[in-house]
């Protein structure tokens, strides 16, 4: 049996069981083609592997990708010490939050 065939009765098994009486709604898997963001996303990414590549070959030093940007070995490390720490949690906020997450969840939603 062919593969045209084996499609061919497939579709017609279905279009029968769609014509039974008393059959409830079933939802269908539907793949959907990826969407102008996400191929955007994905050309981005890909140029930024590009852009990595191509200042490492023209410097003849390993780059590396941080936010976006091709940095040497040491950029990164200037980068690095530049960042701030942050500060430490503070526990009456995030009790506070916690209490209204609370309250939210209590409310009734009309």
């Amino acid at each position: 049996m062919s593969f045209s065939e084996h499609l061919d009765n497939f579709i017609k098994q279905r279009e029968q069981q769609g014509q039974a009486p008393g059959q409830s709604y079933k939802r269908k898997h539907v793949i959907q083609d990826p969407t102008n963001q996400s191929l955007a996303r994905e050309a981005l990414a890909k140029a930024q592997e590009e852009a990595s590549l191509q200042a490492t070959v023209e410097t003849k030093l390993p780059h590396y990708r941080i936010n976006g940007r091709c940095v040497t070995d040491n950029e990164a490390h200037a980068l690095h010490q530049l960042e701030t720490a942050s500060a430490p949690a503070n526990p009456e906020r995030i009790a506070y939050i916690e209490q209204l997450r609370k309250s939210l969840k209590l409310k009734k939603r009309s």
